[in-house]
């Protein structure tokens, strides 16, 4: 999947941004114009495609370790990941208008 993700590395040291390659329950390749160190702990924040109940934005934040950069890309070891919603979390207005229009159907 190519998704867009920015990156930070040793807590915040060292940022960039750019897409993933693969992505798999273990780690993830990516690609990036300023690849980080092998050995080095980063984050990803990646921007996932698909909304939360079809109203709030996702984004999939994995940590792990830089293990290899290639001509394929670099590849990140996962130790962690979580799910986050980010921007407009409007759950209630979206319940809200949801009611709303089934009353007035």
């Amino acid at each position: 999947m190519e998704l867009e993700f920015s990156y930070r590395v040793d807590g915040g040291t060292h940022f960039g941004s750019g897409l993933t390659v693969d992505l798999s329950r273990g780690g993830v390749r990516f690609s990036t114009d300023d690849p980080p160190p092998d050995g080095v702990e980063m984050e990803l924040r990646i921007a996932w495609p698909y909304l939360l109940q079809n109203v709030c934005p996702l984004e999939l934040v994995v940590r792990g370790t830089a293990t290899g950069t290639s001509e394929r890309g670099t590849v990140l070891e996962m130790d962690h990941y979580e799910f986050r919603t980010c921007g407009e979390r409007s759950f209630v207005s979206a319940a809200t208008g949801a009611a709303a229009s089934s009353i007035l159907a």
